[in-house]
């Protein structure tokens, strides 16, 4: 916990709670990270989350779509990488295996990074339009 917090933005996450409720219910409430909570485990809810509540923002979630004046959704702010849909099946990625007989110059480890598993549909995350 400590080192997602050090790691955050030192920004606020949202502008007000209709703000961050409205992202919270499109996002977390399907994730299998926030189950526990939503459960009535309160020790076992995501981090990421509590983290937004202290005033930081993740540097897991990433800016959602903007239209051309820059305005977003609620729903589409943020693009949170650890999301998980609780139907999805396993939680954590599997690499991707080596071919048969390849030989490895280096290890891939430290070189494949954090993967979203489902590029997100901009068309479910509207930006706001007057």
């Amino acid at each position: 916990m400590d080192a997602l917090f050090d790691a955050a933005l030192d920004e606020p996450a949202f502008s007000n709670s209709d703000e961050g409720l409205g992202w919270t219910e499109a996002n977390c409430s399907t994730c299998v990270h926030d189950r526990p909570a939503r459960t009535g485990d309160g020790l076992g809810g995501c981090p990421l989350i509590l983290v937004s509540l202290m005033g930081r923002r993740p540097v897991e979630w990433l800016d959602g779509p903007r239209d051309e004046r820059g305005r977003y959704s609620m729903a589409g702010q943020y693009l949170c990488v650890e999301y998980r849909h609780e139907d999805d099946g396993p939680t954590d990625p599997r690499p991707v295996p080596d071919p048969p007989g390849q030989l490895e110059l280096f290890p891939r480890g430290p070189y494949e990074g954090v993967r979203m598993w489902l590029r997100p549909n901009p068309a479910l995350f509207s930006a706001v339009s007057r």
